[in-house]
């Protein structure tokens, strides 16, 4: 590499870096994360909620989540195959025979749900805080300007001194803790509840109830804590997750932005390896309507005058 190539490189790394550093002081990581969480959250239980709810995000972000439903969730069970029947009368019943004559359950699917939680529940309690630390991000302390762009200090915990612990490790341990501890604790009784219940449902029962168990410890993280069956485009999804707040007046823009305009925005974020670097035509197939793509519906670049392709 010649010298005059070695300006230009270090210049566009530069400028990279500062497009990176704009985009989370804008709004920084964990808000970000905070915005998605609450909607993904909600997709994955519509289907056994009644509560109205007025969509907040592009609509392409809920054709990422059903990307994350058959992929990261594909083996959690949905509860219309679990138990079917006329539910709405269970509240009428006064015996277990009442209710099996109202219901169908299919116990695996029941065990199924409980192993995916026990496996997620050792992950959290077991499993999180070495995986942290051998990713160097637990014990490290980080300066004020670089955990700005992470979070705001008032999400921080606090020493015994009444300071903020400048730990993105301790913050995401704890918010891992916050977010998942108030089910897990439910956990125990939950699987000792539905145990007793299959029991009593019957000896076939209980034996699929089991076998749904140790099915669902395996089904959801491997044993080094990874998501079975994660898309190969993760890391590109989860990316266009966070960058909503960015992409959605691209949607909205007049004339609507391409999906060129879209990889040309985005290149700072691949070179700085936040997300996958992947070419426009890739990005194209991504974007495409569902079920193939996520319907990131940008306007075809073909459309534009003297353009004659995307």
């Amino acid at each position: 590499m010649n010298a005059k190539a070695e300006i230009v490189t270090a210049a566009t790394k530069r400028a990279d870096k500062k497009v990176v550093a704009e985009f989370y002081r804008r709004m920084p990581a964990m808000q970000r994360l905070d915005s998605v969480r609450a909607e993904l959250n909600w997709y994955l239980t519509t289907e056994e909620s009644s509560t109205p709810h007025e969509k907040c995000l592009p609509e392409y972000c809920y054709h990422i989540f059903e990307k994350f439903r058959l992929t990261y969730l594909r083996s959690y069970p949905k509860f219309s195959d679990t138990i079917t029947g006329e539910v709405a009368g269970l509240a009428d019943c006064k015996d277990l025979e009442q209710v099996k004559g109202l219901i169908k359950v299919d116990w695996f699917r029941v065990g199924k749900v409980f192993g995916m939680l026990m496996r997620e529940k050792r992950f959290l309690e077991m499993e999180s805080e070495p995986l942290l630390k051998r990713e160097g991000l637990l014990g490290q302390p980080m300066d004020r300007e670089k955990l700005a762009l992470v979070c705001d200090e008032s999400m921080l915990p606090i020493d015994q001194a009444g300071s903020p612990i400048l730990d993105v490790g301790e913050l995401l341990a704890r918010t891992l803790r916050q977010d998942t501890g108030p089910h897990l604790e439910k956990l125990s009784g939950g699987v000792e509840y539905f145990d007793r219940l299959a029991y009593l449902w019957g000896s076939d029962a209980q034996a699929d109830f089991n076998r749904g168990k140790a099915s669902g410890l395996t089904e959801l993280l491997d044993g080094e804590g990874q998501f079975v069956g994660e898309s190969t485009r993760a890391n590109l999804y989860w990316f266009l997750l966070l960058a909503w707040p960015e992409i959605k007046p691209m949607l909205e823009a007049e004339p609507k932005k391409t999906v060129t305009d879209l990889h040309e925005w985005m290149l700072p974020f691949m070179r700085e390896d936040i997300t996958s670097l992947i070419g426009a035509d890739t990005l194209r197939d991504v974007c495409a309507p569902p079920p193939s793509g996520i319907g990131l519906s940008l306007r075809p670049l073909k459309s534009r005058r003297h353009q004659a392709s995307d």
